[in-house]
């Protein structure tokens, strides 16, 4: 989706980041449980990809609004707390 561009730094400041895989399979799964037309391969490539490629609108809202839940649901499933550091292999004792 045009987020690219070859910046004088070499975007060394702005790196392309993909979606990761998880986004990637749960935004494809989410759009496929909805109705109406199936958006094609081709998008779904112009889509998660920093290439300039043209999206027909409502194949883009289609997309848009299954990354949306799709997100919302991983979120939601993230833990509410960080994990717990494993303790030290050491332990400070009285002599």
């Amino acid at each position: 989706m045009c987020c690219f561009y070859e910046y004088e730094d070499g975007n060394k400041y702005r790196p392309f980041v993909p979606a990761s895989h998880v986004v990637r399979e749960r935004t494809r799964a989410e759009e496929a449980r909805m109705p109406g037309e199936k958006v094609p391969e081709a998008s779904w490539e112009a889509f998660f990809s920093p290439a300039c490629a043209a999206i027909p609108w409502a194949h883009f809202e289609r997309m848009f609004r299954a990354r949306q839940k799709a997100v919302g649901l991983i979120a939601m499933k993230a833990p509410a707390r960080r994990p717990m550091r494993a303790p030290m292999g050491f332990k400070a004792v009285e002599v």
